[in-house]
C-alpha cells in the first residue's frame, strides 16, 4: 500500500515538471514569435513611410519643374574685331534694332516674340561715310526678350577710317513695370582723346555719377577710341529721353577699343525707349444680353383654296316616251380651308462663358498634405497593425 502510494506520488511529480518544462518552451516561442512580429511591423511602418516620402518628393519636384525661369535671348554679337576693317583707308558701318515685347515683370509676352534686324556695310571709307557701301540686312525672332548688345568693337583701327554705329532698342511693356522707367545709365568716351589737332570730340550726355564700367551701364561705348590723331570726327551720343528700368536690364557695348588710326572718322548712337503699353481692355463679357432675337414671323401658310368640284352633269336621258326627267346637280363640295400651322420657333439657346478658376497646383498642395497626415498618423498611432 505504501509503495503503491510513493509510485504514484512520483508519478505526479514527473507530469507536473514536464507540464512546467512545456509551459516555458510555449512561453519563449510566443515571446520570439512576438518580437518578430514587432520586428515586421516596425519594418512596415518605415517602409510606408518611406514611400510616402518619396511621393512627396516627387510631387514637390513636379511642382517645381512648372516654375521655372524663362531664359533670355542670346545677345547680339557683330561687327567686333574684324580684321578687314583695321587696315588703313577702310570704312564699317553697322546698325542693330532690337524690339521686345514683355509682361509688366519682365517676362516675354508670349502673343508677340521679340525681333531682332542687323545691318552690316563694309567697302572704302569714302563710300561708307557717304552712307554706301555693301550691306547685307538680316531680321530674325526670338521667344525671350534681347537685352545684350555688342557691336563695333576693336574695328576700323587703321588710317583714315570710318566706323558709323547705331543701335536702337524698344522695349515694350504690357502694363506699368514693376520698376518704374528712369533715363538710361551711361559709360561713355574714357580713355578717349576727343581734343586736339581736328575736329573736337563730343559726347553727350555726360557720364552717369557711380558708373565706372561698360558692364555696369545701360549704355557703355566709345571707351579707348579715337586716338589715333588729326580726327576727323567723333561724335558719341545717348539719345535724350533714352530709359531703362531694372526690371529688363539691357546692357549696350559698342565701339570701344576703336578708330585708332590716325585721321578716322567715328559716329556712334545708341538709344533705349522704356513703352508702357496699356494693357489691352478685355471687352466686358456680359452675361449674354443677347440680344432679343425675333422669331421669324413665318407667313401664313394657306392651304390652297381647291377650286369646288363639280360633278358632272348628265345629260338628260330622254325616254322615248317619257317626259324628259333632268338629274339634280350636285352642289359643289367645297374642300375646308386649313387653318395656317405656325412652326414653334426655338428660343436661342446662348452658351455661357468658361468660368472655370482651377488652379492646377491646388490638388498637388492637397495631396501633400494629406500624405503628411497619413505618415503622421503612422508614426504616432498605438495601434499595432497585421
Amino acid at each position: 500500500m505504501g509503495a503503491g502510494r510513493r509510485a504514484l506520488a512520483v508519478t505526479w511529480h514527473a507530469s507536473c515538471e514536464a507540464s512546467e518544462r512545456y509551459r516555458r518552451r510555449m512561453s519563449r516561442a510566443r515571446q520570439k514569435a512576438g518580437t518578430t512580429t514587432i520586428k515586421s511591423k516596425t519594418v512596415l511602418r518605415i517602409a510606408g513611410i518611406l514611400a510616402m516620402c518619396l511621393l512627396m518628393i516627387g510631387a514637390l519636384a513636379q511642382s517645381g519643374s512648372q516654375i521655372s525661369a524663362a531664359p533670355l535671348g542670346a545677345p547680339v554679337n557683330q561687327c567686333n574685331d574684324d580684321t578687314a576693317s583695321n587696315v588703313g583707308g577702310q570704312g564699317l558701318s553697322c546698325t542693330v534694332t532690337v524690339v521686345n515685347f514683355v509682361t509688366s515683370s519682365g517676362a516675354i509676352d508670349m502673343s508677340s516674340p521679340s525681333t531682332v534686324t542687323v545691318t552690316r556695310c563694309v567697302g572704302a571709307a569714302g563710300p561708307i561715310g557717304a552712307g554706301a557701301g555693301t550691306c547685307t540686312t538680316t531680321t530674325s525672332t526670338s521667344a525671350q526678350p534681347v537685352l545684350s548688345i555688342k557691336q563695333c568693337d576693336g574695328v576700323s583701327n587703321g588710317g583714315g577710317g570710318v566706323l558709323i554705329c547705331t543701335v536702337t532698342m524698344t522695349n515694350n511693356f504690357a502694363g506699368s513695370p514693376a520698376v518704374a522707367p528712369t533715363p538710361a545709365t551711361v559709360y561713355q568716351c574714357i580713355g578717349s582723346v576727343i581734343t586736339g589737332t581736328g575736329a573736337p570730340g563730343t559726347c553727350t550726355p555726360v557720364n552717369t555719377p557711380g558708373v565706372t564700367s561698360v558692364t555696369a551701364a545701360t549704355v557703355g561705348q566709345c571707351n579707348g577710341s579715337g586716338n589715333g590723331g588729326t580726327s576727323v570726327g567723333f561724335v558719341c551720343t545717348v539719345t535724350a529721353g533714352s530709359t531703362a528700368t531694372s526690371t529688363l536690364p539691357v546692357n549696350i557695348d559698342q565701339c570701344n577699343g576703336s578708330t585708332n588710326g590716325g585721321g578716322a572718322l567715328t559716329t556712334c548712337r545708341a538709344t533705349v525707349n522704356s513703352v508702357v503699353v496699356a494693357a489691352p481692355t478685355p471687352t466686358p463679357t456680359v452675361a449674354p444680353t443677347v440680344a432679343p432675337t425675333v422669331a421669324p414671323t413665318v407667313a401664313p401658310t394657306v392651304a390652297p383654296t381647291v377650286a369646288p368640284t363639280a360633278a358632272p352633269t348628265v345629260a338628260p336621258t330622254v325616254a322615248p316616251t317619257a317626259a324628259p326627267t333632268v338629274a339634280p346637280t350636285a352642289a359643289p363640295t367645297v374642300a375646308p380651308t386649313v387653318a395656317p400651322t405656325a412652326a414653334p420657333t426655338a428660343a436661342p439657346v446662348a452658351s455661357l462663358p468658361s468660368t472655370s478658376t482651377a488652379d492646377q497646383s491646388t490638388p498637388l498642395a492637397l495631396l501633400v498634405v494629406l500624405l503628411a497626415a497619413i505618415a503622421l498618423f503612422m508614426l504616432r498611432s498605438p495601434v499595432r497593425w497585421p
